[in-house]
């Protein structure tokens, strides 16, 4: 009989925040608690559940993926999820040494591509997919849907928030709405802004080829 034995959870980096190296055993998803301006050359901590003091210090394509989905106010993310996970291809001064990116993000009614400044003057594609995070409650089910469908541009927030049972609304909390708002108003300016987010739509329209 062939033993299963699970080694990942000793190649995690022995640090004050988390690192690429902590997900050489696969992606991980968390659940955002806190998030904190710190300052230096990594100035925004991401802290989430069961982070054991070691935050998510996210480089800047990483936190630009956040900004442009959820909103540049960080206070709005609390609450919400994201799936991270080790990118080989990352370079630092040249030299490729592995990095965290974001391959899931609550809130997206469909698969997001993303043209992000990864360097100077340079823009490449990023593909960040929907997740779905389901609870066992009624209240946690409406919470899912609710972000898979926020930044779908047929109902507004309010309208979609209204659909909601008033005892629902209460569980869940005025501050789901204050959510839901700010990634629908980040996904208006996304598509005011970017000249590659209409073909995206029409792609997202027309599906694949046949």
């Amino acid at each position: 009989m062939t033993k299963n034995i699970d080694i990942s959870t000793t190649l995690k980096a022995k640090s004050d925040q988390l690192n690429a190296d902590d997900l050489i055993g696969g992606p991980t998803t968390v659940r955002i608690r806190d998030v904190k301006n710190t300052g230096g050359d990594q100035p925004v901590s991401v802290f989430y559940e069961g982070d054991n003091g070691k935050p998510w210090k996210p480089a800047k394509a990483a936190l630009r993926c956040l900004a442009l989905l959820w909103g540049a106010n960080a206070a709005k993310w609390l609450g919400m999820s994201l799936t991270l996970y080790r990118d080989e291809t990352v370079t630092w001064a040249g030299v490729a040494v592995g990095g965290i990116r974001v391959s899931h993000m609550e809130g997206l009614a469909s698969e997001r591509t993303l043209h992000i400044s990864k360097a100077k003057g340079k823009k490449e594609p990023v593909v960040v997919k929907p997740l779905k995070v389901e609870g066992a409650s009624k209240a946690e089910k409406y919470r899912a849907r609710l972000f898979e469908v926020a930044e779908d541009p047929d109902l507004s927030a309010e309208e979609k928030w209204s659909q909601v049972p008033d005892e629902i609304q209460a569980e869940l909390g005025a501050d789901l709405l204050d959510q839901l708002k700010a990634i629908e108003t980040a996904a208006q300016d996304h598509r005011a802004t970017d000249p590659n987010a209409a073909a995206d739509d029409l792609n997202a329209a027309l599906g694949d080829e046949e």
